[in-house]
């Protein structure tokens, strides 16, 4: 999770890892699967809480998100309806 202040382009993405996974009891951090080594000694309720605050950030400038875990990409894809042409 890293910054692109001041940079202007049409298109934004983000690839949601292990680190951040859904299940039917809700969201499920684990900080220990994250490659940013300052991040992976948080608690995972600490953890929880910083993941998802910035994808809510980045959720409200467009961002598209991508998880590498199905069940949470399957979540991912009930919250917007598909798009019609």
């Amino acid at each position: 999770m890293y910054t692109a202040q001041g940079m202007e382009y049409a298109y934004n993405a983000v690839i949601i890892g292990p680190d951040l996974v859904r299940r039917p009891e809700g969201w499920i951090a684990r900080p220990e699967e994250i490659r940013d080594a300052k991040l992976r000694g948080l608690p995972p309720h600490r953890y929880l809480q910083y993941a998802l605050n910035t994808y809510r950030v980045l959720a409200t400038r467009g961002t598209r998100f991508y998880s590498t875990d199905t069940l949470t990409q399957n979540f991912l894809q009930t919250l917007i309806p598909p798009h019609r042409q």
